[in-house]
């Protein structure tokens, strides 16, 4: 029998997992805003290394998922209403932007690629909530969707700025009730963003897309929903 050679895992596989599961967690709400990221206590949780973890906390604080507090290391960055509108605002206006140019130019492929995300997220948001595998299937479909919507773009750096402000708003995203994220009514505007896009309407698109993004924001400042950011707002 032919022995079998395994692989070494590469340093640099190695901080993207790391990396992976640790944006995951902060994403997530893991730890509550403002928390110490400990070095040790990243080392046990994700039974590796301290330089793949310090790796990581770096390339997550180019992101803006980790805060750097001076000699005394990384923290999960504080929640706040100002900040929470900040960063919808920008990322606003950068979706706007990328939306209306993949409305423009998205070929065939785009096309294809919105209706399969369309109908996956479809099914999911009508599926019965039952525990964390089914939501988390919820915000995959959900990206996933976005992510096709925004595929016809072809501006490489708008694309990354929007990437980067999807995630720090992800993190104010996840800590919403689900059910306000989710349902008939949430559907309808993934159904309206779909049609507008596929029926070439770029100002409208963008628009849409906009307004879209500014819903989490919105019902903070709406409801004084102090369990999202951790304060009064």
């Amino acid at each position: 029998m032919d022995s079998i050679v395994h692989q070494p895992v590469s340093s640099e596989t190695l901080v993207d997992v790391v990396e992976g599961r640790l944006r995951e967690d902060v994403i997530n709400g893991v730890w509550e805003p403002g928390a110490r990221l400990a070095v040790e206590d990243l080392r046990q949780r994700y039974a590796t290394g301290a330089t793949p973890i310090r790796e990581a906390l770096s390339r997550l604080y180019a992101e803006g998922l980790v805060a750097m507090v001076h000699n005394r290391g990384f923290r999960v960055p504080l929640m706040s209403l100002e900040d929470l509108l900040d960063i919808s605002r920008t990322r606003a206006a950068i979706e706007m932007a990328a939306v209306q140019h993949a409305v423009e130019f998205g070929d065939g492929r785009w096309e294809d690629a919105m209706h399969s995300a369309f109908s996956i997220l479809e099914r999911r948001a009508q599926q019965t909530f039952s525990g964390d595998t089914e939501r988390l299937a919820y915000h995959d479909a959900h990206h996933a969707f976005h992510a096709a919507l925004l595929s016809g773009c072809r501006v490489p750096r708008l694309m990354a700025l929007q990437a980067r402000l999807e995630l720090q708003h992800s993190r104010y995203y996840r800590r919403l009730p689900f059910g306000i994220v989710t349902g008939p009514a949430r559907l309808l505007e993934h159904r309206r963003l779909f049609d507008l896009a596929l029926a070439r309407n770029a100002p409208a698109a963008g628009a849409a897309v906009a307004e879209h993004v500014m819903l989490t924001a919105n019902y903070v400042q709406a409801n004084n929903f102090k369990d999202l950011t951790g304060t009064e707002i």
